[in-house]
């Protein structure tokens, strides 16, 4: 009778095990880096539309030539080949501050500090946000012609993608390009990347900039996260007379 009990035990151990192995995520296919990063950079220029995000951590970056706002963070949605909404977070003395921002073309609106209302954004700031994300001149064509050293360092999850595995690749990255694109905001003249990259899609999931400053400060950080692909949301002119 203890056979048979212990028959029976290891008969539903494998039946619980094989369809945990069945379900279980091939290991992604070791490609060079160059395939992966080229595949990914063409998957970009394709898409009609994301969400993004990018975070500035660690020394400041400042948006006017008095050094009195920086920026923290732009938040929204962007449609090729050069729309973008989104919200920004700038730090100035004693306060955080949030304003949304359109950018159709040259075309740009912010809502005022104070009021709230559409205003058109003066172009002495020299902001174009929407640079940075175009796909055939901003981030990702500097990707293309800027870094060397390429690594693929191993398959990875990131925290806020649990149960995801992500080609993970480093690289230098020559600042000269980026600080035209950037507007000046990303200044150093070479730099570390990193790529969290979709082995499936090839859909960039984060980029991760670390800009060497000089000794008396810390390094400055530039996080950009990317979801929602292919996703098209209207983006036309405010109302100026109010928040549509």
């Amino acid at each position: 009778m203890k056979h048979v009990y212990r028959r029976l035990t290891l008969l539903a151990c494998v039946l619980i095990l094989v369809p945990l192995v069945g379900c279980a995520r091939p290991t992604p296919e070791p490609l060079p880096p160059e395939e992966i990063l080229d595949r990914a950079i063409d998957r970009t220029a394709s898409l009609r539309g994301f969400e993004c995000l990018l975070v500035r951590d660690g020394s400041r970056a400042y948006l006017d030539p008095f050094r009195t706002m920086a920026l923290g963070r732009i938040e929204g949605a962007f449609v090729a080949p050069d729309k973008l909404q989104a919200t920004v977070r700038v730090i100035t003395p004693g306060m955080v501050t949030e304003f949304h921002i359109i950018s159709l073309g040259e075309d740009q609106w912010y809502t005022n500090f104070v009021t709230g209302e559409w205003e058109i954004l003066p172009p002495e700031w020299g902001f174009y946000p929407a640079t940075l994300f175009e796909p055939e001149t901003g981030m990702v064509s500097v990707l293309r012609d800027d870094v060397s050293n390429l690594v693929l360092q191993g398959v990875v999850e990131i925290e806020e993608m649990p149960g995801r595995e992500l080609y993970y690749l480093t690289a230098d990255l020559s600042g000269e390009n980026l600080y035209y694109v950037s507007y000046g905001l990303i200044a150093s003249q070479s730099m570390q990347v990193e790529l969290w990259i979709d082995p499936g899609s090839f859909d960039i999931h984060r980029i991760k900039l670390t800009e060497p400053l000089p000794e008396e400060e810390e390094p400055r950080i530039w996080t950009l996260d990317f979801w929602n692909f292919d996703q098209v949301v209207e983006i036309a002119p405010p109302d100026l007379q109010g928040i549509p």
